[in-house]
């Protein structure tokens, strides 16, 4: 007689299975967001939640109103209809990792409920880690390809046309960027000059909250620090990640940065957006026609959109 892997049958595994991957979904979201420094940030500061829709909609404001003047008494109030407003289209971003289970596995390798579980856990543990590593490296590649998210440094520059809005045709749709050389001789005045560029962008003069470079980077402005001058912000520190403080702004690193460049963000301007709807969801196992296996995958969907790239910034060719 056949071994049964539990009390009411081989009937109950996809249940089984399909109920306990769902379980971990916070858990997912959390792990995949908290360990990569650029996803973390976004998390806490923001982070928004999108119902659907064609694309995520971005309301943008490139001029100012000329209306705004002085008069006295009767003088003639100026009503010239305004314009210096438009609107970004970001499209979703979609992502995937599957996790599949073979009969062999299943039935002789991990009969009964507990092994089951175990190569279960295993087995989102690997695609956890693959489907973060994969988004790490799409969010700090050179160029956007195909359907992969938004890269971060075609957002921080003067020349992509991104969200169908041209950065060469549109000034006010470009990010600060700088230009820099050898950290010892020009790199504190150059983290200077780019910080306060951002800064004079914002009508409040609030200026980056979030630095993150090469680790080579973050290394050469440690080696610049008197002991007394390094603090560090604990709840990065807490999740892991090396980190100091420049001005107002967490300074860390990660390692898929492009070689010899610091950006300096704004949470105000940069949102990380995720649909309500396939947010680290899980879809039911499923028995394929012709395989001894089951299938099931996480789905995420969303983007890193911005509102106003004047507000970013970056400097690039950095050296020791």
């Amino acid at each position: 007689m056949a071994d049964k892997v539990f009390t009411y049958g081989p009937a109950n595994v996809d249940g089984l299975l399909s109920h306990s991957l769902s379980a971990v979904r916070k858990k997912l979201a959390d792990n995949i967001f908290t360990r990569i420094p650029l996803f973390m940030w976004l998390k806490q500061k923001a982070r928004l939640s999108e119902d659907g829709g064609a694309t995520i909609v971005v309301p943008l404001m490139y001029g100012k109103n000329t209306t705004a003047k002085s008069y006295s008494g009767y003088g003639i109030l100026d009503t010239t209809p305004q314009d210096g407003l438009t609107a970004a289209q970001y499209t979703w971003a979609q992502y995937s990792v599957s996790i599949t289970i073979s009969g062999r596995e299943e039935r002789i390798q991990n009969a009964g409920e507990k092994a089951i579980l175990k190569l279960l856990a295993s087995k989102t543990e690997q695609a956890e880690m693959s489907l973060r590593d994969k988004l790490d490296i799409d969010l700090w590649a050179s160029a956007t390809t195909g359907t992969n998210i938004l890269a971060l440094p075609t957002i921080v520059d003067t020349t992509t046309t991104i969200a169908d809005v041209s950065k060469s045709a549109n000034s006010w749709w470009q990010a600060q960027v700088n230009a820099s050389g050898s950290f010892a001789a020009q790199g504190l005045s150059d983290m200077e000059l780019t910080y306060n560029e951002v800064m004079n962008q914002s009508m409040d003069n609030s200026g980056p909250d979030f630095l993150c470079g090469t680790q080579a980077v973050y290394e050469f402005y440690n080696n610049k620090l008197q002991p007394q001058q390094r603090y560090t912000d604990n709840k990065y520190g807490d999740a892991g990640f090396e980190n100091l403080r420049f001005k107002g702004a967490t300074m860390t690193f990660d390692g898929n940065v492009p070689s010899q460049a610091l950006f300096f963000l704004r949470s105000d301007n940069l949102k990380l957006v995720s649909n309500s709807a396939t947010n680290f969801i899980t879809t039911p196992f499923i028995k394929p026609e012709n395989q001894d296996a089951r299938v099931a995958q996480i789905l995420w969907a969303g983007n890193i959109v911005s509102d106003n790239n004047r507000k970013l910034g970056k400097m690039t060719g950095i050296t020791a």
